[in-house]
């Protein structure tokens, strides 16, 4: 096995712009995103969200009606969707890492995929 080295700067670059969780936690270049734990709610015109460097197919969090929360929603978490409580705005863009992420909207295109919202 065979070790990778690096210069200090790129190494301590690369463990502060990542999380545990694989995501990265600045914000993309350009752009709409929030801070969700710092940010207020973008209001009804944003109806789903997605951690920057996240998929929206595996998981999102889409704006429930009655602007009741948020619940998250996808392949990787829908398994008990009827059972998950809603969850605030401020925590929208944590992870399992409890880190918080920025966030940018999604929307579903009409054949199902889903696009980053400019």
């Amino acid at each position: 096995m065979e070790l990778v080295r690096g210069h200090s700067a790129e190494i301590n670059t690369t463990a502060v712009d990542a999380c545990r969780c694989g995501l990265p936690t600045q914000p993309p270049e350009g752009g709409s995103w929030w801070r969700p734990d710092l940010d207020a709610d973008p209001g009804p015109r944003v109806r789903a969200v997605v951690r920057y460097g996240d998929k929206p197919e595996l998981r999102r969090v889409v704006r429930l009606e009655n602007n009741s929360g948020w619940a998250e929603r996808g392949a990787m978490v829908d398994f008990y969707s009827d059972r998950t409580p809603p969850i605030f705005w401020a925590g929208v863009g944590r992870c399992w890492a409890n880190t918080a992420h920025p966030v940018v909207a999604v929307r579903e295109s009409g054949s199902g995929t889903w696009d980053i919202s400019a």
